[in-house]
């Protein structure tokens, strides 16, 4: 069986937490099946030899890459370390992921200028997502589960463009053959992401574009987008 490290960057609300499990648990719904799963959490213990896996799958967080601080934290050397597995084994970054390898790669991670992206919406695959592994099966327009503040308004240099928005430009890039990152939340369905909406009303009412009401009454189940976990894993990683 195929062997996959899961990079775990944070722990959801203690609250959502409770009722779901972790991140991690979240992605083993889908992964567990078809690979053996370690979780490693960075900002414990130091990162183990790459080499002992097939793949390495980074999660989201509520931590920051824009934080003044993070390149002094783990963050700095866990995405020296993702740079150095990329070349020896494929590297999926989701949402936090998703920015901090753009960041270690030279590209811009900002706060948006609009908000916050919550809930459900709509991304568009370009004519290279539609060719790509990563969203074998997926049409070219799908329903995703979102919740980010931060986000990469330009692709890092040498990459490619695979999915957009018009809220947040770069939803999907792939650099090379190994480094495949989404924006979204393929792990998240409905209920998720509808748990997250209970415990963040402030929030969403303070940074979301139409507020707490408009995020909940977004969402809707995204079995499409819930397919890039399979794809990489058969695609990239080699589990059937």
């Amino acid at each position: 069986m195929r062997r996959i490290l899961i990079l775990q960057t944070g722990s959801c609300d203690p609250a959502v937490r409770g009722r779901f499990g972790d991140f991690p648990d979240w992605f083993a719904r889908r992964l567990a099946p078809r690979a053996s799963l370690t979780v490693h959490r960075p900002y414990e213990t130091p990162l183990p030899p790459p080499a002992r896996f097939d793949g390495v799958l980074v999660t989201g967080s509520p931590w920051s890459v824009v934080d003044p601080a993070a390149e002094a934290s783990w963050m700095g050397e866990a995405a020296v370390w993702l740079l150095d597995v990329a070349r020896l084994r494929p590297v999926l970054g989701i949402c936090f992921g998703h920015q901090l390898l753009a960041r270690a790669l030279g590209a811009p991670v900002e706060r948006h200028p609009q908000g916050r992206e919550a809930g459900t919406v709509e991304v568009r695959l370009t004519e290279a997502g539609r060719r790509d592994p990563l969203f074998a099966g997926c049409p070219e327009r799908l329903l995703v589960q979102e919740t980010h503040e931060d986000h990469v308004p330009i692709v890092p240099r040498g990459a490619t463009l695979l999915a957009e928005n018009d809220f947040s430009p770069v939803q999907a890039y792939a650099v090379g053959p190994s480094i495949r990152c989404v924006q979204f939340h393929p792990e998240m369905d409905a209920d998720r992401s509808r748990a997250y909406g209970e415990t963040r009303r402030e929030r969403y009412d303070a940074q979301c574009p139409g507020g707490w009401a408009a995020v909940m009454g977004s969402i809707r189940e995204t079995p499409e987008a819930s397919r890039v976990l399979d794809n990489w894993a058969k695609h990239y990683v080699g589990a059937p």
